[in-house]
């Protein structure tokens, strides 16, 4: 049995009130965040700027179990989109997530899985 309405709108207040929250509404940087967390070895490198706020790419390519040439790859990607940082040390390039509130946002999504029972 399919979960489907079998009339039009019932709610046309409830419709109209968020179609104008949305009308003006810029969901770009949400959009740039999904795509930040599409892929596995992103959500990994989250972990652990989550968990140490600042790590070099050669460490986070092992933690990847990547070469560095893909960590910094991700790395690069995160930096464009404007979810990472990083600083240079001698020959050792460091990366951190870039404020605080992406940092307080990062770990609000990392626990999510804790409260949700999602299925696949």
């Amino acid at each position: 049995m399919t979960e489907v309405c079998q009339t039009t709108i019932i709610h046309p207040e409830k419709v109209d009130v968020v179609k104008n929250k949305l009308e003006n509404k810029d969901l770009s940087n949400l959009l740039v965040l999904g795509k930040c967390f599409s892929d596995p070895s992103r959500i990994k490198i989250f972990y652990a700027l989550e968990t140490f706020k600042e790590m070099c790419v050669c460490d986070l390519a092992e933690i990847l179990d990547a070469s560095i040439a893909t960590t910094s790859h991700h790395l690069r990607y995160l930096k464009k989109q404007g979810v990472a940082k990083s600083r240079k040390d001698g020959k050792e390039v460091y990366y951190s997530l870039a404020n605080e509130e992406i940092l307080s946002t990062i770990r609000l999504v990392l626990d999510m899985p804790n409260s949700l029972s999602l299925t696949s």
